[in-house]
Order: structure tokens, then C-alpha cells, then sequence
């Protein structure tokens, strides 16, 4: 009967290690691709690189009409002085870095889509998995916003994106929500916080029919999602209140398919 209980026991121990490890594991191994993606966002900013890319040819134009590294020299007179291992010309390490974030950018692109778009504040989109043979949709809901600079027709968009042209709010922290759209008909999801009566809307999102979309980079604390179809009845539905956090790797999901008649 004692061993019985001692292997009882050294199994419940065991097994709470192997959930620990295991949410440990969950927690570090988002955070190298959560690095990598912000880098390449605030890189793919077109000030950030015309920026860098300027000071690269500033530095050049000094070497050539100086013949020196006239830069290098100007910044080593309000420098300590002192020997380090590793002295690049200015012009040269300048040049490099402005070669290095094109060619991260580049590969950026091609890893994790087009640059985010930026407007009072920066806003990263990604768009979750794709699923085959959704339903073609014919919107029977009135575009709310009519035309715009990036929305000349004043139609939904193709493909489930957030609205043209709209606030991009609650943006800076490092939660990520997922919406989930299992129905057949497309979706127009409003972000609000939780306590907002009338909603003000955060952030919105179409949906396309079976698709989910995922926005990032959102601020701790309590939302809601409101949302109406814009094809078949024009239903609407609202979400439950739920929390985000600070921590990357806890994303949270949102199915929207509960409908008032």
C-alpha cells in the first residue's frame, strides 16, 4: 500500500512538472518571432529607412568631396577617447547599415506580407490562415463609410482586412486577438472597450464567410466585439467582455456566431 501512495505521489509530482515545462515552453518560444516581426515593423516604416538610407549618403558625399572620413572625425571630438577592437569608417558603417535593413525588409516581406500601414500610430496587420471554398458573398449592407482616399468606390473590402481609412486604436501593447468568422456570410466587426455604451469603435474588421482574422499589437484590457453581417439577414450579435494582457504568447479568440433576430 506504501509504494502504491509513494507512486501515486511521484506521479501527480511528474505530472505538474511536465505541465510547468510545458508552459514555460509556451511562453518562450513566441517571443525570438515576436522580436523578429517588430524589428521588421518598425524598419518598414518609409521614414525609418529614408532616414537611415540619408545619413548613409550624407556620410558618402562628405568622403567624397572631403577625400577623409570627415564624419568620423567630427564625431570622435565629442567621443571619450580611447582604442576599441573594431573602427569602421562612418561612411562605410553607415553604408552597411542602410544595405542590411533593405535587405531585412525585403525578407520581411516576403515572410510576413506587405509593410504595416502607418498613420497616427503604426498598425500591424497579419491575416490568419486562409481556408478554401468560402461562400461568394453579396453584400446586402450599405458600405457605412462611402469613398475615401484608399476606398474610391466606397465598397467592403475583397477579402477580410480592416476598414480603409479608419482610427487604428488601442495600438502599442503586445496582446493579440483573433477573430473567427464560421459562418457564410461576410462579417463587419467593431472592437470596443468593454464598458463603452454606444460603442465607439477601435478598430474594425470585415470578415470574409469561414475566415479569421488576426489584429496585434493591442493594449491591455477589457474589449467587447460587436458585429452586423453584410449579406443575407444583416443579423447582428455582440461578444462577451474578455481580457487581454500583456503577455504575447496568451492570445485570445473570438467566435463570432451568436445572432439576435
Amino acid at each position: 500500500m506504501r509504494r502504491h501512495a509513494t507512486a501515486f505521489i511521484a506521479a501527480l509530482t511528474f505530472s505538474d512538472a511536465t505541465r510547468a515545462e510545458a508552459a514555460l515552453t509556451d511562453l518562450i518560444l513566441p517571443i525570438p518571432k515576436i522580436i523578429l516581426m517588430g524589428l521588421y515593423q518598425e524598419l518598414a516604416r518609409p521614414w525609418v529607412l529614408g532616414t537611415i538610407w540619408g545619413i548613409a549618403a550624407l556620410c558618402w558625399v562628405a568622403y567624397f568631396v572631403t577625400g577623409r572620413d570627415a564624419v568620423g572625425d567630427l564625431m570622435d571630438r565629442f567621443s571619450r577617447p580611447g582604442k576599441s577592437l573594431f573602427n569602421p569608417t562612418t561612411y562605410g558603417a553607415m553604408g552597411f547599415v542602410a544595405v542590411a535593413s533593405l535587405v531585412y525588409v525585403l525578407i520581411g516581406y516576403a515572410v510576413w506580407g506587405s509593410p504595416p500601414e502607418r498613420r497616427e500610430s503604426p498598425a500591424y496587420q497579419h491575416n490568419a490562415t486562409r481556408q478554401p471554398a468560402k461562400p461568394r458573398v453579396k453584400h446586402t449592407l450599405p458600405y457605412p463609410y462611402g469613398k475615401s482616399p484608399r476606398n474610391a468606390r466606397g465598397e467592403w473590402p475583397s477579402s477580410s482586412d480592416t476598414l480603409p481609412d479608419q482610427p487604428y486604436l488601442a495600438y502599442g501593447g503586445s496582446a493579440i486577438l483573433l477573430l473567427r468568422n464560421p459562418g457564410d456570410e461576410g462579417l463587419w466587426a467593431r472592437l470596443c472597450a468593454a464598458d463603452a455604451d454606444p460603442c465607439v469603435p477601435l478598430r474594425q474588421i470585415y470578415l470574409e464567410p469561414r475566415h479569421g482574422y488576426s489584429t496585434e499589437r493591442l493594449d491591455a484590457g477589457r474589449y467587447r466585439v460587436i458585429y452586423t453581417q453584410t449579406s443575407g439577414k444583416n443579423l447582428s450579435g455582440s461578444s462577451a467582455a474578455f481580457h487581454l494582457g500583456k503577455n504575447p504568447a496568451g492570445a485570445e479568440t473570438v467566435v463570432l456566431s451568436d445572432f439576435q433576430q
